[in-house]
């Protein structure tokens, strides 16, 4: 973390299952606590995004959410694969869901659309415990 050479910016980390994220040191409580569906991670979209500076906008009439950073803008729809990054048309191989109030979205492709890392962190049984956000 910091902003040397090989180093990151921000540094966020959500664990399955916990509703708190941990932002550069700081904890903070998040709505929905991510979790696996599908043999995939899903973290609520707000809570990701903003921790990284994004503007986030929901949209109940076209049920969808959009996430703007530093000029890359993604928009995703609730069951929807279809989604897209400044205009792009792109594909996920799951949909983003609602959970208790929250959209939950597939980590990869949203992170990797605003150029964040993503490093799976395993549990000592092999399941996923823990996931890391870089930038």
């Amino acid at each position: 973390v910091g902003g040397g050479a090989n180093t990151f910016n921000d540094v966020v980390v959500v664990s399955i299952g916990a509703d708190k994220i941990v932002v550069n040191s700081d904890v903070k409580a998040i709505p929905a606590a991510p979790m696996i569906q599908n043999e995939r991670t899903f973290v609520p979209f707000r809570a990701l995004a903003e921790a990284f500076g994004a503007e986030v906008a929901w949209d109940e009439a076209t049920q969808s959410v959009t996430a703007e950073l530093n000029g890359v803008k993604v928009v995703m729809v609730i069951g929807a694969n279809d989604y897209t990054v400044n205009g792009v048309a792109k594909t996920a191989d799951v949909a983003p869901f609602i959970n208790g109030g929250s959209t939950m979205v597939p980590v990869r492709f949203v992170a990797e659309a605003f150029g964040i890392n993503v490093t799976p962190i395993a549990a000592a049984d092999g399941s996923i415990a823990d996931v890391m956000f870089a930038k």
